[in-house]
């Protein structure tokens, strides 16, 4: 059981949680894992809107491929669930029925604050890590999209606690060096289960995973999730499972996708590899 934290530590928007929800649906459909999403977005529906449509239904036209509860009412949300933990009643039971089921047995959602007052969010944040620990008793795997407006306090109780930190940046030369200097000035981010992520990678940018790697002395390669102008449409549409499921049966053609849909697949299997490493205490 693992918990994997993505945070973004560019000042730029890195595309961290359109890559989160790649990796997590892909790995959901191709592994026999039991994974959880959890979205802390404040004020913030990108992750909602790769799974939902715009009134609140499922997306696309693969609907028995979801649970029946699917559309279940959860009124109380990550609010009601934090009252449990407030109140020392949560368990992980408890946090499946606040959840969302995309696919069956495969992949669930925790939904982010429904507040706009970001003081209340600040105080929902302080959370987020007990509510990862809890679930990951429930969950092969607990994928965290860790918004960045979250502060460092909490932000580094949920890498504490992670078996793999997925840190975004940028595909430019100021983020390389941005984080060179974080791994010097911080000893976190020079250990073996910290990876880095270039989402919305360009494929024809001098700055490749490679260099990027080299650059930063990287023992791993920067995993990518490449820019995709239909795979954002479509999670902009609840689409992202017809996305997937449509390139499952392409052998050729769409080349521009199946390239996509390759770089996604390696970055599941390295993630997937890294974090059993880590836990079988063989790169710690």
């Amino acid at each position: 059981m693992s918990i994997i934290t993505f945070i973004n530590k560019d000042m730029k928007e890195s595309g961290q949680t359109l890559s989160v929800a790649a990796i997590a649906t892909l790995m959901a459909i191709e592994h026999n894992y039991r994974i959880l999403v959890i979205s802390t977005d404040f004020n913030d529906k990108t992750m909602e809107d790769c799974f939902f449509n715009s009134i609140g239904g499922i997306g696309g036209k693969i609907k028995n491929l979801y649970s029946k509860s699917l559309n279940a009412d959860i009124a109380n949300g990550l609010e009601g669930l934090i009252r449990m933990f407030a109140s020392n009643r949560a368990d992980k039971d408890v946090i499946r029925s606040y959840t969302k089921p995309i696919l069956k047995d495969r992949l669930d959602i925790l939904q982010p604050p429904k507040t706009k007052d970001f003081k209340e969010y600040s105080n929902i944040s302080t959370y987020f890590s007990q509510i990862a620990d809890v679930a990951n008793t429930a969950y092969d795997m607990v994928l965290v999209d860790l918004s960045n407006k979250v502060s460092e306090e909490n932000t580094r109780k949920l890498m504490d606690i992670s078996s793999l930190v997925v840190v975004g940046l940028n595909q430019n030369m100021k983020s390389m060096i941005n984080f060179e200097m974080l791994k010097k000035e911080d000893e976190f981010y020079r250990r073996t289960n910290v990876l880095i992520l270039i989402g919305k990678y360009n494929l024809h940018s001098k700055y490749t995973a490679k260099n990027i790697g080299r650059f930063l002395k990287e023992k791993n390669v920067p995993i990518v999730v490449p820019y995709s102008i239909l795979f954002a449409d479509d999670c902009t549409e609840g689409k992202i499972l017809d996305y997937f499921l449509s390139l499952q049966a392409l052998r050729s053609g769409d080349t521009k996708n199946l390239y996509f849909c390759a770089q996604v697949r390696e970055a599941v299997e390295k993630i997937d590899y890294l974090r059993q490493a880590y836990e079988f205490g063989l790169n710690k």
